[in-house]
């Protein structure tokens, strides 16, 4: 009967993290459907609070409107997956990946995102006030709008990302890929710039005047005009690069 007994706890140790999930349970509060495939599903405004998620597959499944506060999706696949307007409270995405994630209106307030891997995922008009988004690779992201008040960018790339319009105040964004980014109308009072990469990032008419960390050495690369204010004791190139010049590659 020992042996019995020790052959279970030890199949139980070395069993994968989703072993136990019931990928069958229905959607309902602390599901666990780690390591569960749970795609092309209409979830539409389904309460899953605190849910486990952990390594599943929601590629192209509806949640938008849907309730997920506390939720794990660390490491899940969230390619064509649609969070639109979905509550989002406290999630954590730790390495999680997936293809034009739609994200659009949903609420991120203190997300854990460190080291997320979206392609142009769809932030717009999201809230993701004190997120942490450190080491995050968000190529072509759509923050159009967003609310990304002390948000944590730290070590992240978005290069070509949008933020027109976007609150980024006291966000920090020091050693980030800021390539080719846009920051139109974007509201970056006390945003953290040190060591922030540069090369092409669209400051045309943006108010720099309250981003700490920003260098003349930055700026020289950068793409503003006349009309970008810049903190004092930094200076504008002369002429600024990208001007009478073709952008678009």
């Amino acid at each position: 009967m020992k042996i019995q007994l020790l052959a279970f706890v030890f199949a139980m140790a070395i069993a994968p993290a989703g072993a136990l999930a019931d990928c069958k349970k229905p959607a309902s509060d602390g599901v666990d459907w780690t390591g569960c495939t749970k795609k092309l599903l209409m979830l539409h405004s389904v309460n899953i609070k605190d849910a486990k998620l952990a390594g599943s597959n929601l590629t192209s499944t509806d949640l938008s409107g849907a309730t997920l506060d506390g939720a794990n999706l660390d490491g899940a696949d969230l390619t064509y997956t649609s969070l639109k307007g979905a509550s989002l409270k406290g999630v954590s995405l730790v390495k999680t990946a997936g293809n034009r994630t739609v994200m659009a209106g949903a609420d991120l307030t203190g997300a854990i995102m460190q080291a997320i891997e979206l392609f142009r995922a769809d932030f717009t008009k999201a809230n993701l006030t004190n997120a942490n988004l450190s080491r995050a690779s968000l190529p072509r992201a759509d923050f159009t709008g967003a609310s990304l008040e002390s948000a944590n960018f730290v070590k992240s790339d978005v290069i070509r990302s949008e933020f027109a319009g976007a609150n980024l105040t006291n966000a920090d964004m020091s050693y980030t890929i800021l390539a080719r980014a846009s920051f139109k109308d974007a509201t970056l009072s006390s945003a953290d710039w040190s060591n922030a990469y540069l090369f092409r990032t669209m400051l045309a008419g943006v108010d720099l005047a309250g981003v700490k960390g920003l260098t003349t050495q930055q700026v020289s690369i950068a793409c503003g005009d006349a009309d970008t204010k810049l903190p004092q004791g930094v200076e504008a190139p002369s002429p600024w690069p990208c001007q009478n010049s073709d952008d678009s590659d």
